[in-house]
């Protein structure tokens, strides 16, 4: 299996360096700990979803405003992606874990976090693997009802091993199981 170096986006270094820069500046309170945790769970409940094969969850999950960057910007909303991502990991077990986060919270509505990311993939049909390691530098928004929600997600690949099979939705093409979470 071919293993490839990526080359690291820069803008995204410099977002998490900021990130990085900022968070050793905050003073901590125990309301600002808790309101950090919150943003934390937050990104650990995208990736729950995703292996829980419960992608529809992170629908409410993402702001109306939902931006998403992967090899350059996207242009999907959060029901878009979600959908993508429940075709894409239909065929895998999956497992997505972030390690390392910071969280640098500019304001009490608004966030950055920064995770250190890799993921195990298997393909179900005949055991191949997808491994990749990457960043993800992301902006996280507080609602009225007091939830943090992903506004921006960004990743930045680092190394990859294997090769995604499918990528694309076929037309036509939807989920056996669509179960939004109430």
């Amino acid at each position: 299996m071919a293993v490839h170096v990526l080359p690291f986006d820069e803008k995204m270094r410099e977002m998490a360096i900021e990130v990085m820069k900022n968070v050793r500046k905050q003073q901590y309170t125990p309301e600002l700990l808790c309101e950090m945790q919150k943003v934390i769970e937050a990104k650990y409940y995208y990736w729950w979803a995703m292996d829980m094969k419960k992608e529809e969850y992170a629908v409410e999950l993402f702001t109306d405003d939902f931006s998403y960057y992967n090899f350059g910007p996207s242009d999907v909303n959060a029901l878009e992606q979600a959908r993508k991502s429940k075709y894409v990991n239909s065929f895998l077990c999956t497992m997505h874990m972030g390690h390392q986060p910071l969280v640098w919270m500019i304001s009490d509505t608004e966030a950055r976090g920064i995770f250190q990311y890799e993921d195990h993939h298997t393909y179900l049909d005949d055991g191949s693997g997808v491994q990749t390691w990457s960043i993800y530098v992301d902006d996280f928004v507080k609602g009225e009802d007091g939830a943090w929600r992903i506004k921006t997600l960004r990743m930045a690949f680092k190394k990859m091993e294997g090769a995604y099979k499918q990528t694309s939705i076929p037309e036509g093409w939807e989920p056996a199981e669509w179960e939004p979470n109430k």
